[in-house]
């Protein structure tokens, strides 16, 4: 590589940091000013009595297809996990999703999209511009955007490098990675209802937590060890301060 190829490498890397930094800077105002609105409106609803209904998480579902033209999966395969997830946030959290469509792209997508790494090789591609196939597919939003319950992309592919089944870059980005084999009821040693909602976790902010029966544990290996589905207050109220989630409305 000579100096003008090395120079338009880094150039090009700088860009990409700035405007990861960019998206990352606009969604923090977001979620900030979306969790200063919640706690506003739960002052109101306790001094007045009244009763805040659930929020609502919107998700759209894009599905892949390999080099010739096969979907990855089908959205009654994914139902099963939407439904998990559905379960999972209203129970511990008070947050009922909401799926906006499920969506298969036609044409092959490229290598990198269908089989892409994972947690900060994956954060790199981002920084290289090597996600775009996702964000082009995506429902994300202009940064900085002007409103809340912008949809988190679920973006179904076919292998995740490492032993990881899914992936989100956190605030970040407004989609998120899953493997097409969680979604197979009949393959027990992939098959993970939990994945799907811990990564919209992630995407909602929420860290790793340290108890296996928490919803935010690292590690998920089915059939034997999937990990549990609880929430505590504290990851509740960052689940509700976030940029996507619609506050519910006194009742």
């Amino acid at each position: 590589m000579n100096a003008a190829d090395v120079g338009t490498a880094t150039a090009g890397a700088l860009f990409g940091v700035t405007r990861m930094l960019s998206r990352a800077v606009g969604a923090a105002a977001l979620d900030a000013s979306s969790g200063l609105a919640t706690v506003g409106e739960a002052a109101h609803a306790a001094m007045t009595g009244q009763r805040i209904g659930p929020a609502t998480l919107r998700i759209r579902v894009v599905i892949l297809s390999d080099e010739q033209g096969v979907p990855l999966t089908t959205a009654e395969r994914v139902d099963p996990s939407i439904d998990r997830a559905d379960e999972v946030l209203r129970a511990g959290a008070g947050i009922r999703l909401r799926l906006t469509g499920v969506d298969v792209v036609p044409e092959p997508a490229p290598l990198a999209a269908l089989d892409p790494h994972a947690n900060r090789r994956l954060l790199l591609d981002d920084v290289l511009g090597r996600t775009q196939f996702y964000r082009d597919h995506s429902s994300t939003a202009p940064v900085p955007a002007v409103s809340v319950g912008v949809p988190i992309t679920v973006i179904v592919v076919r292998h995740i490098a490492g032993r990881i089944t899914g992936c989100s870059l956190g605030i970040s980005a407004d989609w998120v990675v899953a493997q097409a084999s969680l979604f197979e009821k009949d393959r027990a040693d992939t098959y993970d209802d939990t994945v799907l909602a811990h990564e919209l976790g992630h995407a909602l902010n929420l860290p790793h937590h340290p108890d296996r029966e928490n919803l935010m544990f690292a590690s998920s290996s089915p059939p034997s060890e999937i990990r549990g589905t609880r929430l505590r207050a504290w990851q509740s109220a960052i689940l509700h301060a976030n940029r996507h989630v619609v506050p519910g409305v006194p009742q």
